[in-house]
């Protein structure tokens, strides 16, 4: 009886161990989105909400106070304000932080200072015009929560 009760325990665990890797999945997907929209409107203030600091842009500073942050993505939307109108994406795939960070070989120490065990990295192909790219986003989950932690392009297509 002992028996069954242990394995019913251990059934039960699982199967909330993997709806909770469904749901961070999930939670970064979602949170992603949310920020592909808000560069699409040109919306930081949206940005910001589902962003924390340090925060990681590819092949630039780190940025550790918010304030940067701000202007950082002020500066990057203003940038391309009008000109997103046909932004699309399709997710390629979502990566769990842990089962990838042994393949980081660029910016290493940033990318660990942004992102932990447990988190995602959803991998994302924008297209703009005729324009198409691979864009790497560093998501963090923290208290059952998915903020925005960097983003990098990996590569054009």
């Amino acid at each position: 009886m002992r028996m069954i009760l242990v394995l019913a325990l251990f059934a039960f665990s699982m199967n909330g161990f993997a709806h909770a890797l469904e749901n961070a999945d999930e939670m970064a997907r979602n949170v992603t989105v949310e920020f592909l929209k808000a560069f699409k409107e040109n919306n930081t203030d949206a940005a910001m909400k589902i962003s924390s600091v340090p925060f990681y842009v590819k092949n630039a500073d780190l940025f550790k106070e918010r304030a940067d942050l701000e202007k950082h993505l002020r500066e990057e939307f203003q940038k391309n304000a009008g000109k997103l109108s046909g932004l699309t994406h399709e997710f390629k795939d979502v990566h769990s932080f842990e089962s990838i960070k042994d393949q980081i070989s660029e910016d290493k120490e940033k990318v660990f200072q942004v992102l932990k065990d447990g988190d995602r990295v959803p991998v994302v192909q924008v297209k703009v015009g005729d324009k198409t790219m691979d864009v790497a986003f560093a998501v963090a989950i923290r208290q059952g929560k998915a903020m925005v932690v960097g983003v990098a392009k990996i590569a054009d297509r």
